[in-house]
């Protein structure tokens, strides 16, 4: 045991290394550091914070670059040329191309419902205006992905079809609650689809031939809406549950 114990110290061992001691004797461990145990626990918001926020600009670079290209002429070295990163960081977000596409229409979507939501504060006449200047607005900038959601995004991927369905129905929502109805019955219902439906033809249509004054489509479908809700109402006068016995307000796009 000597040798072994000569053996260890020559190589820097402490001296009872091997042999038995108190346990007082024995060095003891640094205390942990309080500052260390809170800066591990914010640590992992920080960084789910980053990804959220590289996630979003990648959307967001998605929707400028499939406003000018179209999905073919994109590949997932030409995403992340654009981005400023490697392909293997990109596929750490989404899985391929085909996913990056789903979402970044999803995105735009989203983008549209935002930039479309009523103004509470405006009144009805305004507030339509407004909803469909900014649908207006979006179609101008992003004329070519807006077509690609409504010609060929349910070709490139069927979730498309979800995407687009689901945004029609919040616009629906945001009809009825100016309306203030809270189930439509079939005649609204038909109705408002059938101008949702006018709105995005008409905007298909505006991108094609764009010479068309911007105010005059926008009179246009004002016009429209009144004219299929007016038509509407004499149809059913009954027209819903209704919340309120308050007349009935324009919506908006």
């Amino acid at each position: 045991m000597d040798g072994r114990r000569a053996l260890l110290e020559s190589m820097g061992a402490p001296r009872y290394l091997g042999s038995r001691v108190p346990v007082s004797a024995l060095p003891r461990k640094p205390e942990a550091q309080p500052s260390l145990k809170r800066r591990s626990t914010v640590a992992p918001r920080r960084v789910r914070l980053q990804i959220d926020e590289r996630r979003v600009q990648l959307l967001d670079l998605g929707i400028r670059l499939f406003s000018t290209h179209s999905y073919e002429d994109i590949s997932v070295d030409d995403v992340a040329a654009a981005a400023g990163i490697s392909k293997g960081l990109l596929y750490h977000y989404f899985k391929g191309k085909r996913e990056f596409y789903v979402e970044t229409i999803r995105a735009a979507s989203l983008k549209l419902r935002r930039l479309t939501k009523p103004h509470a504060e405006l009144p009805p006449a305004a507030r339509l205006r407004a909803a469909i200047d900014a649908h207006l607005n979006y179609v101008q900038e992003y004329g070519a992905v807006y077509t690609a959601i409504h010609r060929s995004g349910v070709a490139i991927a069927p979730e498309i079809s979800d995407i687009l369905e689901e945004h029609r129905e919040v616009v629906m929502r945001y009809f009825l609650q100016n309306l203030e109805i809270s189930k439509p019955r079939p005649v609204l219902r038909a109705a408002l689809r059938a101008w949702i439906a006018m709105v995005e033809g008409a905007s298909l249509d505006w991108v094609s031939h764009p010479e068309l004054p911007r105010d005059d489509l926008r009179e246009l479908l004002v016009s429209s809406y009144v004219s299929i809700l007016t038509k509407a109402f004499e149809l059913d006068p009954g027209k819903a549950k209704v919340r309120t016995k308050k007349p009935p307000r324009p919506a908006q796009a």
